[in-house]
């Protein structure tokens, strides 16, 4: 059977880090390019060993030869993007967030239904080798019956481009980076069901949407989860960290997916993981596989709007100033 030949759509810095997993799995796919500029497309194309370069979306998933989209676009073209390739028989890996509003997902959600084609978010955080090994931790019990997941990724990050304008970002840090930490409260603990949301003031020169924001929730069967995330914190370099607590114990993570540290009555354990460790690799797999067997993949369209529905549901907490349920 001949290798898929799959097309990044946008030619920006989180497409490189789709290229070099995909130059990883180089045995399983080809790969193309395209963007608004044939230049820049050439340029990814030669910088990536790419079979093709398109100097626009629409001829790139018009050509017979590609069989798949990954949309790396701004938020705000996630939709039309998504659509373009649903509309031409192409399965879609569309980047976190899936869309800025459900309204938005449910129309791609629909559209892949439709098709019958594959729609997969690419939330590389669920396939980190660590992050599924403490998911391992709590599903088998090894944690004792949970108790609470506290998440902290703070740093000094000044945004730029498309990032500027809310409108088009869909809001600020939270939609753009914090959907990561709420997908991994959403999988280690369960649905998230209420949310109170609170932003201190800006501190970026430029601020676009809350460049800081931190989030208490309440999880399935009463566990607690708590979430600060901040791109505006001066004097700390990133740091990101996650404990999960049970009755029998505690894991501490690495957010960056390096390290998972277990300690409970049986002592502690530590494990270090250095290949793939950002998931990357692992989740274009999941997505070969996905349009290979024509099996949902585990980050469908439905994950995706779920973890878009906690960020919106924490966005109405910060604007009423109060708890809010989190939308289905």
């Amino acid at each position: 059977m001949p290798r898929p030949l799959i097309v990044i759509l946008g030619c920006g810095w989180i497409a490189r880090r789709h290229a070099a997993a995909a130059r990883r799995l180089s045995a399983h796919l080809d790969l193309a390019f395209a963007s608004r500029s044939g230049t820049r497309a050439r340029a990814y194309a030669r910088a990536f060993g790419a079979v093709a370069a398109f100097d626009g979306y629409e001829s790139a998933v018009r050509d017979p030869r590609v069989r798949a989209a990954i949309v790396c676009t701004p938020h705000d073209r996630h939709l039309a993007d998504v659509l373009l390739a649903l509309d031409h028989d192409r399965h879609v890996l569309v980047e976190k967030p899936i869309a800025r509003t459900l309204a938005e997902a449910d129309q791609m959600i629909e559209a892949a239904r439709a098709r019958g084609q594959v729609l997969m978010v690419a939330e590389n955080f669920h396939y980190m080798p660590a992050f599924r090994r403490v998911r391992a931790l709590v599903a088998g019990g090894h944690l004792g019956d949970l108790r609470d997941l506290l998440l902290t990724s703070r740093g000094f990050r000044e945004r730029t481009g498309w990032r500027l304008d809310p409108e088009a970002a869909g809001g600020g840090c939270l939609i753009d980076g914090g959907i990561h930490y709420l997908h991994n409260l959403r999988s280690w603990g369960g649905e998230v069901r209420r949310v109170f949301g609170l932003s201190p003031p800006p501190t970026l020169a430029r601020p676009a949407g809350e460049d800081a924001v931190s989030a208490l929730l309440e999880l399935d069967r009463g566990v607690v989860g708590f979430l600060a995330n901040s791109v505006a914190t001066p004097g700390i370099p990133t740091f990101q960290w996650a404990s999960v607590s049970g009755t029998r114990g505690t894991c501490f993570a690495d957010n960056r997916g390096r390290l998972v540290v277990i300690r409970g009555g049986s002592g502690s354990r530590v494990r270090a993981y250095w290949r793939d460790h950002r998931g990357y690799e692992a989740m274009l797999r999941a997505f070969l596989h996905a349009i290979t067997t024509g099996l949902a993949p585990e980050t469908d369209g439905g994950e995706g709007r779920r973890d878009l529905a906690v960020v919106l549901a924490v966005y109405r907490s910060l604007r009423e100033r109060q708890p809010v349920d989190v939308e289905c």
